[in-house]
Parts: C-alpha cells; structure tokens; sequence
C-alpha cells in the first residue's frame, strides 16, 4: 500500500500524463505534427506501455505520410490493449492506405465488435467494400454510420457514390444534398452533387449547384471552370492550371480504380499506335506530358533511353513515382515543359490530359519545337462531331473539352505537324457508355 506522499507523488504524475496527453492532442488539432509527435516520443520513454500514446503516435506518423511506423506504432497499442477499439480503427485506416483491404476490413469489423455504435468504423467498413466494388454491401454500413452519427457528411457524401453506383440517383442525389448541408465549404460534395445532375442531364440544377458553390468560395478554380461549363458563358480556352491541379490532388488516390472500373483504354492505345509507327523496339527520349498515375509508364518503357513524365499534381506524381519506372518526373504545366528545350524528344505521349483543353494551338506548336526531327506526337481527344462544335471544340457539363476531327488537322497543319493517322476510338465508359474519342499519330517532319 502507497504511503501518503507516495499516493500524491502518483496523482501528480497521472495529473502530468493527462495534460501532456491532452497538449499532444491539442498539437495535433493544430497541425503540429512533429511537436505532437515529439510530445508521445518523451511520453512513451517514461510510461513505454501506455497504449493511448502509442495509438496517438501512429496516427501523426500516418498523417506525416509513414505507413510502416503508423502500423508498427497502432499494433503496438492493440497488444498492450486488445480491446481498444479506436486503435483498431486506426490500424484500419493505415492498412486501408496501403491498399490490404482485407486486413482492413477485420480491423473495422473488430473496432465495430468491440464498439457498436463506433460510426467512424462503420463509414471506414463500407469504403473498403466500395473499393471492392460491392457498393450494394457498402451501404448498410453507411446508412448505420448515419443512423449513429446523423451529422457525419462523409457518411453521406459515401452513401451517394455508392447509391450512384447502384443507379438509384434520386437516393445519391439526396445523400449529396444532405452532404453539402452538413459541410458547406467541401469540394468533392459539390463536385459529387454537380456531376449526379448533369449525368442526369439536369445541367441547370447542376449549374445552380456550382452558383451556391462559388457563393461560398469565389476564388474556387473548380467551381468557376464547371460553371462555364454548364452555362456555356465565359469559357476559357482551356482549364486553368488551378483547375486541372486541384481536381486531380482529390482524384489521385483513387483515380486508377476508377479507371479500370471505365474500362479506360486510352494508354494502351497511345501505345499501340505508338507502337505502330517506331516499328522495332528502339531506345528513344519519351516524355509522358501530363503522366497522372502513370499509366502509360510501363507500356513505354521498354522502348525508353530516357523516359520522363511531366504533371500539374503532385499527389498524381507521388503515385508515378512508385511504379519505379521513370527516369525523372516533373511538376509542372506540359506545354512550358515540352517546348522548353528545342528537339529535346524523340517520342512525346498524352493520353487524356489535352481534353482539359479547348484551344490546341499552343500545345501542338509546343510538341512541334520539342520534338526531334522524324519524332512523333501521339495523343487521344473526346471526339465532337462538326455539327456539335462548328469552330472546332466544345466544353462539355462535364468540364472537359471535345475536338473535331477537321480541326485537329488544321492545327497540325498550323504548327507544321504531319499528320500520320487519326483514328476514331472508344477511349472509356462515361455514364455508362462509351466515350468517343480520336487517336492521333503525328510526327515532326525534316
């Protein structure tokens, strides 16, 4: 038994444990994350079995982009507490990150075991089985999330994306209005909702959406851009670089998987016909402009000396960057870089990133200065008939732009690009349905 000083001196060093806990906590609040990560670091040098700060300690480790030392760090709370159920869902989150979606989802379903009215757990299980693609399953666990936690507008803004998978929209419509109430100043609900209408074909509903949206944030580049679009009144001659960067740093994490659930073809036909034209296997100086994931990477690869990709995003970038196959990736705009330095390619791919612009003009006289004499540009467009676009291109609802046939030539034949071949291709599915593109071969003549 604790003598009287003894039992003081231990309610005073609790009472320390407990404010420091809480100033770590209160660092984290405010983005500090080394000092919290510092503060755990000294807590658990004095009490090294306090699962409380092990947990917390992860969670700033995954925050500050370290997957490996989050998961060692959260493990090591759920052995010296098994039944801690925050840390479960924790260990969720960072194996969710790193793409084990089953072991994610036992650390979910344990955290909702041990914890039934956890809604975090419920709204984290029903995302690991939308990324599996049972959209069905996902949303019990998302409905149950809501009915636990009635304010959570990510459980809302989830339910919609898997309702729409479903094809119930007046249900995803609903869940994405509920998702804008409960967050007003969040990009992907807006977005989410704007795009259910005019997929629709409700694109005035849609345009009064991107209204409110810029009500709120006048100076959202997203916003402005889906507006012109939808209105078809102060479109710009291609997205702005704000525009083009910000829809894709939300997209990256999940843009791969969403591409293969559309059926997306537009890399393996760049290299196809990329293919077609360099005949045998050559060593050549390629630059993938506007590379995202890199996905055009390993179809090029072989074929590279030199293999650079170039983007706007740099989360886009990050993910190039771990399939380990270029040989320098760049942040920054296409255009500047490809015209950079005179005959600097022997080959320059774009598979869907020049649908962003309307106006090709600077960007084929960019490819004509940076390619080599007999290199070739190989590129994919959304196809416009000339009906649909009598000067040439059009911007879609969507906020991305469609092309002519006649005038993609023309522009070739402006910036003394030679015209190999301009094929008419299916590029993914959209809603559903096809997407029609062009395929275009052109090559830098002597």
């Amino acid at each position: 038994m604790a003598t009287g000083d003894d039992a003081g001196a231990t309610a005073k060093g609790e009472l320390g444990l407990a404010e420091a806990m809480a100033y770590a906590r209160d660092l984290e609040e405010e983005d500090r994350l080394e000092a919290a990560e510092e503060l755990y670091r000294r807590i658990l040098a004095l009490v090294p079995d306090y699962p409380d700060a092990w947990n917390f300690r992860g969670v700033v480790a995954f925050r500050l982009g370290r997957p490996a030392e989050a998961e060692t760090s959260i493990r090591r709370a759920v052995e010296l507490a098994p039944e801690y159920a925050d840390a479960h869902n924790n260990l969720g989150n960072v194996l969710q990150q790193q793409k084990r979606a089953e072991e994610a989802a036992k650390c979910y379903e344990r955290a909702i075991e041990l914890q039934p009215d956890m809604a975090d757990a419920h709204n984290n299980l029903g995302n690991v089985l939308q990324h599996q693609m049972r959209p069905e399953h996902a949303v019990a666990f998302y409905e149950r999330a809501i009915a636990l936690r009635p304010e959570m507008a990510d459980a809302h803004l989830n339910l919609g994306k898997a309702l729409e998978a479903l094809d119930r929209m007046s249900e995803a419509l609903t869940a994405y209005r509920q998702a804008v109430l409960l967050r007003p100043f969040h990009f992907d609900s807006y977005r989410r909702l704007g795009a259910a209408l005019y997929g629709w074909g409700r694109i005035d509903e849609a345009a009064d959406v991107y209204r409110k949206w810029l009500s709120l944030e006048p100076d959202n580049p997203v916003a402005a851009h889906l507006l012109a679009a939808c209105t078809g009144r102060e479109v710009p001659a291609r997205a702005s670089d704000a525009a083009v960067r910000t829809i894709f740093e939300s997209f990256a994490d999940s843009f791969d998987q969403v591409l293969e659930k559309l059926q997306y073809r537009a890399p393996a036909l760049v290299a196809q016909a990329a293919a077609d034209v360099m005949g045998s296997p050559a060593r050549l100086d390629i630059l993938d402009a506007g590379c995202g994931t890199g996905l055009c990477g390993e179809h090029f690869k072989p074929f590279a000396r030199r293999l650079v990709g170039v983007d706007l995003s740099l989360e886009m970038l990050k993910r190039a960057g771990l399939r380990k196959l270029y040989d320098e990736l760049i942040l920054g705009e296409l255009t500047a870089f490809v015209g950079a330095v005179p005959a600097a390619w022997d080959l320059v791919v774009s598979a869907d990133t020049l649908v962003y612009f309307g106006d090709l003009t600077v960007a084929m006289a960019a490819a004509q200065r940076g390619l080599r004499t007999g290199g070739h540009l190989v590129f994919t467009l959304e196809r416009a008939s000339e009906d649909e676009a009598p000067q040439g291109y059009k911007i879609n609802p969507h906020g991305r732009y469609s092309h002519t046939e006649a005038y993609v030539r023309q522009v070739l034949a402006g910036a003394r690009l030679e015209p190999r071949k301009v094929t008419h291709v299916h590029l993914r599915l959209e809603l559903k349905k096809p997407v029609d593109g062009l395929l275009v071969v052109a090559s830098r003549p002597a």
